[in-house]
């Protein structure tokens, strides 16, 4: 297993890259290693799966979900309507809305200023669903470049093997370090 430490002072961006296989099973490690530090907190921005999902994923699985707040641009472009009982949630109206997006970081960001915080993006892969690798460059590097002005650390998380060559390098250029899980066997 790849070794992901983070602390509270960190202020790297990293880039993860996951084989498909292990996705699940590596985003859980990463959390948890960064909730291990009682005084981070995880700003996610979910383009992967609905937030609803993912607080009761994380939950089954020991994370405190009261210390994740999520941006999720899933859940109204699926069902046109968000849940009204989810707390530490705000809803952008589509994946591919990508200034929506980024008001809605710097919004939360503002709400958390002088906590100890950690943006996690989840993940790049669906993001190039609904949006151009170009289009989606330019919003990484905005947010990289809102995170490095506030000192504040990220994740990009990324299947690689779904990345095309050309953004690979761009990503890991905008990165500090770079963190690739191994490929594990099934069975």
């Amino acid at each position: 297993m790849t070794e992901f430490t983070i602390h509270e002072d960190d202020k790297r961006i990293i880039l993860a890259l996951s084989p498909s296989l292990t996705y699940r099973k590596n985003t859980l490690q990463m959390i948890k290693e960064i909730q291990k530090s009682s005084s981070l907190r995880i700003i996610m921005i979910c383009v992967n799966q609905p937030a609803a999902f993912l607080m009761d994923f994380y939950g089954r699985n020991g994370i405190d979900t009261d210390r994740i707040f999520f941006i999720d641009a899933i859940t109204l472009y699926a069902t046109g309507s968000a849940p009204e009982n989810l707390k530490n949630c705000k809803f952008v109206s589509k994946p591919n809305d990508l200034t929506a997006m980024g008001i809605a970081v710097t919004t939360i960001l503002k709400k958390f200023e002088g906590e100890k915080t950690i943006i996690f993006l989840d993940s790049v892969n669906a993001m190039l669903i609904h949006s151009s690798s170009s289009d989606l460059t330019k919003f990484i590097h905005f947010i990289i470049s809102k995170l490095r002005i506030m000192n504040i650390a990220g994740i990009l998380l990324a299947v690689e093997k779904g990345l095309d060559p050309v953004l690979l390098s761009q990503l890991t250029t905008f990165a500090d370090d770079l963190i690739e899980f191994p490929e594990e066997k099934v069975g």
